[in-house]
């Protein structure tokens, strides 16, 4: 009865994911540029951790960070995250709220072999694009005369990620073993912009409004190694040290680009089309995605605390970029560290002592530069996990996460973006197919 349960609730967040994957999570206006905003790819366990895990195994939770890590997996998992975004954006003399929350992930794990083989698969966003703003030039010209231009920009849309992986472990010796793992993954979705200039003071004028769209399906790659050592002291107390690497690369993603510019008069509400500058329909190109290279380390004393390190960077600089004049990458540098703390994990009469309490931080330097300056990010992560009723076969919990993080700069123009992520994650797990003897 309780599988059937598992599988009523499994169907129903599938559903959930399926709708929640379509709806506007962003309104940054950095989001504009490029593929628009990264999602992190952190799952429950991770995200209160700053977003660490490199160096992080479980048997019990997946860590999408390191596929070698699936070859701990012990028992049948599925994880499924939610998160609220709060963002607060402000140029230096105006501001404004925007609240937005989207599906952070849905993931499936399970032992092929135990403690040799583990499997994965699952969906969650990889980026993000939601703006809605304007802004006036005025141009002076040869006349003496000024002209104002009002420009309107709109975008929405995004890419999702659906990956499968593999792990297989390798035993070293009586305290040491390595892992490796791969993921492949399907990178869909689409890139909508609207943008519109329109000549404020002269009202026999003709505007321009250009509409593209980028939709993408294709194929990358990532691959993951661990490698642990056990110690345990006069005490018989457990120690882990784990040492993770990992590679992405960077993959041309086809696409199929449209693009129509059209004169119109009115304004920016309300116009009338006239004459089709140009009409492109599907045309075959290219979306870039950059190379990243990983290391972290993670060390745990066993079922009382572990602590996390991740180091990341990413070839943005390797990308090209088609609008040169209005942005700029470069290479990106990301620090990740975390912590995580049980009082007693078998308090079994006292359930606080069996809640895990968890906190991190990261710093990303900026793979964007606009107007010379660069936007950089940074986070810091306070969570919990509390357990729910444990049986032989079973270790689900509820993950709480809190992030308050910093984007961008006012200087040069620019926006600053303060914002609050609250994260729900539900870990449900079991040891499936079992023949039992006895019913």
């Amino acid at each position: 009865m309780q599988k059937f349960k598992n599988l009523i609730l499994g169907t129903f967040i599938v559903a959930l994911t399926l709708h929640g994957f379509g709806q506007a999570t962003t309104n940054s206006p950095y989001s504009k540029y490029g593929i628009g905003v990264l999602r992190s790819e952190s799952f429950n366990q991770n995200f209160a951790l700053g977003g660490a895990g490199l160096g992080f195994r479980s048997n019990s939770s997946l860590n999408l960070l390191n596929p070698a890590s699936y070859s701990e997996i012990s028992i049948t998992t599925v994880e499924f995250g939610v998160t609220n975004n709060a963002l607060w954006l402000s140029d230096g003399t105006q501001s404004q709220f925007q609240n937005n929350a989207y599906i952070d992930h849905i993931a499936f794990g399970f032992p092929v072999i135990n403690n040799k083989w583990g499997m994965s698969f699952g969906m969650l966003p990889y980026s993000n694009v939601g703006y809605d703003y304007q802004n006036t030039d005025r141009v002076s010209l040869v006349e003496g005369d000024t002209i104002d231009l009002n420009y309107y920009y709109k975008g929405d849309g995004g890419l999702n990620k659906v990956y499968f992986g593999n792990a297989l472990k390798f035993r070293i010796d009586s305290t040491s073993n390595v892992s490796f793992g791969v993921n492949a993954s399907l990178i869909f979705g689409s890139i909508n912009a609207d943008k519109k200039v329109v000549y404020g003071n002269l009202p026999s004028s003709y505007n321009t409004w250009q509409i593209t769209k980028s939709s993408v399906a294709d194929f990358n790659f990532d691959a993951g190694i661990q490698y642990q050592k056990t110690f345990i002291n006069a005490k018989d107390e457990k120690y882990n040290l784990t040492i993770g690497a990992t590679y992405t690369l960077g993959r041309e993603l086809k696409s199929k680009d449209s693009d129509l510019i059209r004169t119109f008069a009115g304004n920016i509400e309300f116009g009338t089309a006239k004459d089709t500058i140009l009409n492109v329909d599907e045309q075959a190109g290219i979306i870039e995605l950059p190379s990243q290279i990983g290391a972290g380390i993670a060390f745990e004393k066993q079922n009382k605390w572990t602590v996390l390190v991740d180091y990341k960077t990413t070839a943005w600089d390797k990308v090209q970029n088609s609008e040169p004049n209005l942005y700029q990458y470069k290479m990106s540098h990301s620090i990740n560290g975390g912590f995580e703390f049980i009082p007693k994990y078998d308090a079994f009469n006292n359930y606080f002592k069996r809640i895990k309490y968890r906190i991190g931080a990261r710093y990303k330097t900026s793979y964007l530069t606009i107007n010379d300056k660069n936007i950089n990010e940074y986070g810091i992560t306070f969570g919990l996990s509390l357990p729910m009723k444990r049986t032989d076969s079973a270790i689900p919990g509820l993950n709480f996460g809190l992030e308050y993080g910093k984007r961008g700069t006012t200087d040069a123009g620019l926006v600053e973006e303060k914002f609050v992520n609250f994260n729900f994650g539900i870990t449900i797990n079991d040891r499936w197919f079992i023949k039992r003897k006895y019913d």
